[in-house]
């Protein structure tokens, strides 16, 4: 009797344990991702810096925008959820492009060596790294506001802990405001 009021918990226990642990799975891949399209904006900033292009290029944010929203909605993502994400990325990117751009300035920085191309390189990249932070964040979105997925988005990675104002807004739309959650 008590081997088959264990075996009947476990039965019932293990899918929850296994959801559990794909839940995290998803939330550190999310995590990853962000970290990865954020480690992108150095090299962005390098080209604009080399080709004396500015950071904001409002037709093409718009036009990104569009595409990118149409792409979320296809991943299940509500529409205004998918505007805030992709806002809050592009946001993200132009504040550690200018983070760049300042520093550049004030040591007198002329040109930088061995900077990819925007077009034919680093855009790819961005998009395709994109792509995958929308899927991940249509797939998890139920657990995206829990306070688990929350102690693992929200603290600051150490590459950019000396711009921490740039890891709170690539969040924040989606941790949501959830000060409970330390």
């Amino acid at each position: 009797m008590r081997q088959s009021a264990l075996s009947l918990f476990l039965i019932f226990l293990l899918p929850l344990v296994a959801a559990d642990a794909a839940a995290t799975s998803d939330v550190q891949l999310l995590r990853k991702l962000l970290i990865e399209r954020l480690a992108l904006m150095e090299q962005v900033a390098a080209y604009k810096w080399n080709n004396d292009l500015p950071i904001d290029d409002p037709v093409r944010e718009a036009n990104v925008l569009n595409a990118s929203v149409a792409r979320a909605r296809a991943a299940g993502l509500k529409p205004e959820a998918a505007r805030r994400l992709i806002l809050d990325q592009m946001e993200a990117a132009k504040m550690i492009q200018r983070h760049y751009f300042a520093s550049w300035e004030e040591q007198s920085v002329g040109s930088i060596d061995d900077v990819p191309d925007l077009v034919g390189e680093l855009r790819p990249k961005i998009g395709a790294l994109s792509g995958e932070l929308v899927s991940v964040v249509a797939m998890s979105q139920a657990q995206l506001h829990t306070c688990p997925a929350i102690a693992v988005l929200r603290p600051i990675p150490p590459e950019f802990s000396g711009v921490p104002k740039v890891w709170v807004e690539a969040v924040s739309s989606i941790v949501g405001n959830r000060p409970d959650c330390s």
